[in-house]
């Protein structure tokens, strides 16, 4: 299937939508992610700073993507990670790390984002 299949850009029940990889990293400086990863973080909390509670590093489609189809936005966050699996592993082991993905979905009408099997897995 070609990618401009694969996607509904004007997914008609939705009215925006992003997807976000979020890092929280406990006590360990969120840049550690950033030297790991390298890919460029799209925000970055540092505890105490601004308010901030917590440590955390976030790489999010937000306004990089033009589409209201989830699948595409998460898409997006997976390609940017492809090739980390051993870095993710070794952030993943670190006392106080925490991660997880974040999919905004503001709909109108019936029905919601979908995945596809791959994202599933």
């Amino acid at each position: 299937m070609s990618d401009a299949a694969k996607y509904v850009d004007d997914y008609p029940t939705c009215a925006a939508t992003y997807a976000t990889l979020r890092i929280y990293t406990g006590e360990t400086k969120p840049e550690i992610v950033t030297d790991s990863l390298q890919v460029k973080a799209s925000k970055i909390l540092r505890k105490g700073e601004a308010g901030a509670r917590l440590n955390g590093r976030f790489l999010s489609s937000k306004g990089l993507i033009d589409s209201r189809d989830l699948r595409k936005h998460l898409d997006w966050v997976l390609e940017q990670i492809r090739g980390k699996d051993s870095e993710l592993r070794v952030l993943q082991t670190t006392p106080g790390m925490r991660m997880d993905v974040s999919c905004y979905w503001a709909g109108h009408g019936h029905g919601g984002p979908t995945f596809s099997p791959s994202q599933m897995r």
